[in-house]
């Protein structure tokens, strides 16, 4: 206690000390002065690296001949900019944030953003007409072997470091924009990249032939898909109808009088922009052959879209229609391609993002989003040849039982795993089985691609699955209904059912109102709170 008061008298005669507010002053200058160096640095080295990353664009279209990639159209989803990546348009190679450089309507759409739910390149709206064919071809069937497909870094994907730091040539480090000499290309199939000065050393050396990377079991490879054409009967009866109608049209105009003739000859010398009966019977028949299904065993390979997509194709992907177009043929004895089931309505709703990082990653035609008017079925009915493949399932414990159910009414001999990437709201099945409580939770163990790897060399656990009947017995006709559902781990019939029964309920007539997981609990608590 002696101690305190010659303590306090030497504190109070620091504070007094005459140089104690430069000193004050002096700290909080090299504060300001060192976030601003840092902030500085920062902006520097985006610079650098989009200037890396334009060299590399123009460098590809120089060398596009070269490379020999295989053509093959966008996918474009229409978005707005929210910054992220990527940040700079695929086709003019400026940034998608800003409208500098647009003028007059152009301005107004400079934040709707076209994204390639394929490759992940994103352009603006106006732009994404004249993007280069240069995405990734999913269905390479005959194609041996399977080259490199480079294209620029317009994404970075933090999944995979132990590839994505290196030069696959030389093993120097790729994307240090301050020591940087080259731009750099990726591989759109096995995710490695290359400086583009190495390029031709690689070809002169090794080729171009390409593995499909770490997790090349899981990988469908492209020589393995093939786009099944339209039938020649079809294909026939169509064009027959197609003859017969312009035949018509023709005898009917032949019939005209030369008055109405004369008069055009002397209108306005500009090309009518009126369609012609061959283009609008060309669109109706491509309609009706869409509507119809053609029995689900053909559909057109490239459909005339709308005045913002020619020669392109927008969707959340390739859709589940699209698929119906391939089937898989010749697969390497040692594959074990990834079927995977995505549920965008799950948990926090990142399927469209996850989906889209999937799509690089993988091969799209092996992944599946699911909703209510497409179940499990397609994508098992398209791998229904494969004999050796594992599942993938990105939702909650509600998806991972309907996936489930799929597969047991397709009566395996041999069913395959399922995996599970938690994206629900409680994901207790994916605790249990050790495939962590959630999307955050994934992140934090390696990001996507280690669970790729984690998918490979996964151990097969048995689970247990209850067939459970329930019969109704109906007293004015004597007649008994039967239903059958399966159950997993648990069965709950009182008020555990009724909340979850609540909560489905409400989120398919509120589909907007569930947006996180935390968002999610809240309701689950108000559920429970009104039994």
């Amino acid at each position: 206690m002696d101690l305190v008061g010659p303590l306090l008298v030497a504190m109070a005669g620091l504070l007094d000390a005459p140089g104690l507010p430069f000193f004050g002053w002096l700290i909080t200058a090299g504060s300001f002065g060192l976030a601003a160096l840092i902030y500085a640095l920062l902006r520097l080295q985006r610079a650098a690296s989009l200037y890396w990353t334009k060299a590399a664009a123009r460098e590809k279209r120089a060398a596009w001949k070269t490379l020999r990639c295989p053509s093959s159209s966008h996918t474009w989803t229409e978005d707005y900019f929210r910054g992220g990546q990527p940040s700079t348009c695929c086709v003019c190679l400026s940034s998608l944030g800003s409208a500098q450089g647009v003028a007059g309507s152009r301005a107004a759409e400079a934040d709707v953003v076209h994204r390639c739910s394929v490759c992940g390149v994103a352009a603006h709206s106006y732009c994404s007409r004249g993007a280069e064919k240069d995405c990734k071809c999913v269905a390479q069937a005959g194609a041996s072997p399977l080259l490199h497909h480079w294209s620029e870094r317009w994404v970075e994907l933090d999944d995979n470091p132990e590839i994505s730091s290196f030069c696959f040539y030389c093993d120097e480090p790729c994307g240090v924009p301050f020591l940087g000499v080259s731009p750099v290309w990726r591989c759109l199939w096995c995710q490695r990249q290359i400086h583009v000065d190495c390029h031709a050393k690689l070809l002169k050396e090794t080729g171009n032939t390409c593995d499909l990377g770490l997790v090349r079991r899981l990988i469908v490879p492209p020589q393995s898909v093939k786009e099944i054409s339209e039938g020649p009967a079809i294909s026939g009866m169509l064009n027959s109808i197609k003859e017969g109608l312009v035949n018509s049209s023709r005898r009917s105009r032949d019939r005209r009088p030369r008055s109405k003739k004369r008069m055009n000859n002397h209108s306005c010398g500009k090309t009518d922009p009126t369609p012609t009966n061959s283009s609008i019977l060309d669109s109706v028949l491509e309609g009706f052959a869409r509507l119809q299904g053609l029995d689900g065993k053909y559909a057109l390979a490239n459909p005339k879209l709308s005045q913002n997509s020619v020669n392109q194709t927008y969707g959340s992907g390739i859709t589940n229609e699209a698929k119906r177009k391939y089937e898989l043929v010749d697969l390497p004895q040692d594959s074990r391609p990834l079927l995977v089931f995505i549920n965008a309505k799950s948990g926090g709703r990142n399927g469209p993002s996850l989906r889209r990082r999937l799509n690089m990653l993988l091969n799209p035609v092996q992944i599946f989003e699911l909703s209510a008017s497409q179940g499990p079925e397609v994508g098992l009915q398209l791998f229904h040849n494969v004999k050796h493949f594992r599942v993938l399932v990105c939702g909650g414990d509600g998806t991972v039982a309907w996936v489930l159910d799929a597969v047991e009414k397709q009566n395996y001999e041999s069913p395959p795993p399922v995996a599970i990437l938690p994206l629900g709201t409680g994901n207790d099945l994916s605790r249990v089985m050790c495939w962590g409580g959630g999307l955050s939770s994934v992140e934090r163990q390696g990001g996507v691609c280690a669970l790729l790897n984690d998918v490979d060399h996964a151990a097969v656990t048995v689970l247990d699955r209850w067939n459970v009947a329930i019969k109704e017995k109906n007293g004015t006709e004597g007649q008994c209904t039967k239903q059958v559902k399966f159950m997993t781990n648990y069965l709950g019939i009182g008020c555990d059912a009724k909340v979850a029964y609540d909560f489905h309920t409400t989120r398919e007539e509120k589909p907007d109102q569930f947006c996180s997981q935390v968002g999610e609990y809240n309701f689950f608590l108000q559920f429970t709170l009104r039994i």
